[in-house]
């Protein structure tokens, strides 16, 4: 008797991991295309470190900008480092919001140093992903990333010393952009 409710527990702790990877988006294929997109109006602070880190950035922002009376505003990241060749110490990154207007005043006293600018028009590959829940982001990083490399290669474009961006848009769209400019 104990061993079949043992493996009637383990039978559905894996449907449940199965179908929760399904939700997730683990199954969905990754389609990878090529885009025209921006200009994209920023605020952004640099960090250094551990990209694993970047959300106590935007637990900051998601706090502060409300406050501030800034909104419609998705967050982002610019990767300017491979954290495969670059100690995880000195990875480099931008991380903040991007509006799709320019921002014609600027708030102070946020707790973190942010500096507007405007990324011009560019072309891209971009790859889209589901953002259901924080586990999507690492899930996309390990299917989404190796499919715009592959497609980057494909095209005969150089990676090394180029960043990546990924736009988070977790409440209406719920999804993910992976970018990878193709302008040089």
């Amino acid at each position: 008797m104990k061993l079949k409710i043992f493996l009637g527990a383990i039978l559905a702790l894996v449907v449940s991991g199965v179908g929760y990877s399904y939700y997730l988006g683990a199954f969905d294929p990754v389609q990878v295309k090529e885009e025209t997109l921006g200009p994209f109006y920023v605020l952004s602070h640099d960090r250094v470190g551990n990209y694993r880190n970047v959300g106590e950035t935007f637990e900051a922002i998601q706090k502060e900008f409300p406050e501030k009376g800034l909104k419609n505003y998705k967050m982002f990241g610019i990767y300017k480092d491979n954290p495969n060749t670059v100690p995880e110490e000195k990875l480099r990154c931008e991380v903040g919001a991007l509006f799709s207007e320019p921002i014609t005043e600027i708030p102070s006293g946020f707790s973190l140093p942010l500096k507007y600018k405007v990324i011009e028009k560019k072309k891209y590959l971009t790859a889209d992903f589901p953002l259901k829940s924080f586990v999507s982001i690492f899930l996309g990083i390990f299917k989404v990333y190796p499919e715009l490399m592959k497609a980057c290669i494909e095209k005969g474009c150089d990676m090394n010393g180029k960043a990546s961006m990924e736009i988070y848009e977790p409440v209406v769209e719920k999804n993910t952009k992976y970018l990878f400019s193709l302008d040089k």
